[in-house]
């Protein structure tokens, strides 16, 4: 067998087949060592943390050097919470070829102080590089951004920050533009006009009450997630699988992805038959779901709790959210190279105008099956809201559930999984306040961008 096959599998998410792929793989093939590597991405995909990790070690005995498996591994293991063997990883990353970018990024987000002087020294040298690609070059200029920063030299940092952004965007233009299209142009213009065609025998799935976090990033979501899966009812949190999103467009995108488009003819119509089994063929990658609770955390779900109602009517939304203003400046400080809207404060706002007219659309329609919570509130009043909280997803509360950040299985993938590993901190409100200059010129457009 050729592990192009199980590439392409992974290429198109489809970690299932993937899995089966590469395992049978290794039973028959036990010399090709890429074998193990791909396992264990894979099995990062799927959230086995566990199994990932075992198989990238087994894949680093063979290949002792590999820049890929060391950072791979190092990832893993900053999902589990294990940031001592991380650290030591990018170091040893660094000290095999200082040219690795990547690996420089890692050490920041484990802790800002881990980067240090020297190593700002050799980020200089190689930002003179002719072999960097944009992506590297849109790294350095992260990482120069938050130096800058440091030294509260503002005008440099968003110099860098834009630069920085520029140059992730377009080192994966087209998906990004397509991304782009899809939620300016469609689900943004027909979120109301959706039909999906339904048989009058297609039951829906009335015996799972899936709970959905969704919001904006930097709006607390992960550490609401982290709290939900502490309770007693031992959730399963598939993350942000972005199940529902590859689904839909997977049905419409020969339509809307065609040269001959016309979004004055377009109807937004999806087969329920075909959403429903592509939604349970992606979900049954992470866990089996048979009448139970789950959650999933894939944050652009705001835009589509139609078909989500549809495919599980008994679901609930948590939405998480803070100061739109500080919104718009936490995201466009962080590095979210996978969401196409986040690398100009214009493209950050444009979305999320369209996310706050999405919400009071379906907040209108679904009343009672969308909890909002206030991000400086919860701080604030962290148990009271908990409890509330449990009690919308009808779950069991204890006083061990504040104690989230203690459990030794408390995984994460997202740019929080440091900050969910301590209590939860008093909301800074002052944080962004230095770079509100940046949004001024938007303020008469947007009733809800309120600077005062």
């Amino acid at each position: 067998m050729n592990v192009f096959v199980g590439q392409n599998y992974i290429k198109n998410k489809d970690f299932k087949k993937a899995l089966i792929f590469f395992l049978n793989l290794e039973k028959s093939d036990t010399k090709t060592s890429s074998i193990f590597f791909y396992l264990g991405l894979v099995y990062f995909e799927l959230n086995k943390f566990d199994k990932s990790i075992f198989y990238y070690k087994k894949y680093l005995n063979k290949e002792p050097l590999s820049e890929a498996g060391l950072l791979n591994l190092a990832i893993a293991k900053q999902a589990i919470g294990d940031f001592k063997s991380a650290k030591d990883l990018f170091i040893k990353i660094i000290k095999i070829n200082k040219f690795n970018v990547r690996a420089y990024y890692g050490l920041y987000m484990l802790d800002v102080n881990f980067l240090k002087q020297d190593l700002f020294i050799n980020l200089f040298e190689i930002s003179k590089s002719e072999k960097l690609n944009i992506y590297q070059k849109g790294i350095i200029d992260f990482l120069f951004s938050k130096q800058a920063k440091i030294k509260n030299e503002n005008k440099k940092e968003i110099e860098y920050l834009q630069s920085s952004h520029k140059n992730i965007f377009n080192s994966n233009q087209s998906y990004n533009l397509s991304a782009q299209f899809y939620y300016n142009k469609i689900i943004s213009k027909f979120y109301n006009k959706i039909n999906i065609i339904k048989k009058e025998d297609e039951l829906e799935n009335e015996l799972v009450s899936p709970i959905f976090i969704i919001g904006l990033p930097r709006s607390g979501s992960t550490l609401i997630e982290s709290i939900l899966t502490s309770s007693e009812e031992n959730l399963v949190s598939f993350g942000e699988c972005h199940v529902f999103n590859m689904s839909i467009i997977k049905q419409i995108a020969p339509k809307i992805y065609s040269e001959k488009f016309d979004n004055q003819k377009f109807e937004f119509i999806v087969n329920y038959k075909d959403l429903k089994n592509s939604i349970l063929e992606k979900y049954s990658q992470f866990s089996v779901i048979k009448n139970k609770k789950f959650i999933d955390k894939s944050l652009e779900n705001i835009f589509n709790i139609e078909f989500i109602k549809n495919i599980y009517p008994e679901a609930k939304f948590i939405h998480t959210f803070r100061n739109p203003l500080d919104s718009v400046i936490s995201i466009y400080q962080s590095m979210l190279p996978d969401l196409s809207w986040t690398h100009t404060i214009e493209d950050i706002i444009i979305y999320m105008d369209n996310y706050y007219k999405v919400l009071k659309y379906y907040k209108s329609k679904y009343p009672d099956v969308i909890m909002d919570i206030n991000l400086e509130e919860f701080t604030e009043n962290s148990e009271n809201l908990t409890k509330k909280i449990f009690n919308f997803c009808e779950l069991t509360w204890n006083k061990n559930i504040l104690n989230f950040y203690k459990r030794k299985n408390l995984y994460s993938k997202t740019l929080s999984f440091n900050q969910i590993r301590s209590k939860v901190l008093k909301y800074n409100s002052k944080k962004y306040q230095p770079y509100f200059s940046l949004i001024n010129k938007y303020k008469d457009k947007y009733e809800w961008l309120n600077i005062n």
